[in-house]
């Protein structure tokens, strides 16, 4: 899993990183995929959506609205997500 977020950390994290930080004091408070496409290629997803959130980080403000694209790949355990990388809306 990578995740990428420029306007957070200018690299991008691994899925370790972002747990780790999700943990250390991130806050959602609410939060909605206003709107999602998904086109399916085989075993492989990529996910576009609007997604608005209510969220704080270590008492930073990170309310915002964003695009995120997921990859999602499909193997015998199932669907899981494999890269998503996150842009402002502002």
């Amino acid at each position: 899993f990578r995740f990428t977020a420029i306007h957070l950390y200018p690299e991008p994290m691994s899925r370790e990183q972002w747990m780790g930080a999700a943990h250390e004091g991130y806050t959602i408070t609410s939060f909605a995929f206003e709107h999602m496409d998904i086109e399916v290629f085989g075993d492989t997803a990529v996910i576009h959506a609007r997604y608005s959130q209510v969220a704080s980080w270590d008492q930073n403000n990170l309310s915002n609205v964003f695009r995120l694209t997921d990859v999602w790949s499909r193997s015998a355990k199932g669907w899981q997500v494999v890269a998503r990388h996150s842009s402002i809306l502002g």
